[in-house]
């Protein structure tokens, strides 16, 4: 997909047209050469005005994969989980 933000901007043709995600997690390297930091940022903040939880960070000394600031992605990622499903139970 060249953009999901065709899903998530009220000007866009596709908007409404698919079921979005209600969490994301999304860290970033800072040092990373992938893409620009704002495309992300903006990815964040439409999600946000969509309505969606981002949990979102950038991450100093880091690439654009496996980004974290501390212990590791896998452990991270699962606790993240585990805490949105706690949310969705309350």
């Amino acid at each position: 997909m060249p953009s999901p933000l065709y899903y998530l901007l009220a000007s866009s043709e596709g908007y409404q047209s698919s079921n979005v995600a209600k969490y994301f997690r999304i860290n970033t390297g800072l040092w990373q050469s992938d893409t620009a930091v704002n495309t992300e940022a903006n990815l964040v903040l439409t999600l946000q005005n969509y309505g969606s939880n981002v949990d979102y960070s950038f991450v100093w000394g880091q690439e654009h994969t496996m980004a974290e600031r501390s212990g590791d992605s896998t452990t991270n990622f699962i606790e993240w989980v585990n805490e949105c499903v706690k949310e969705e139970a309350q």
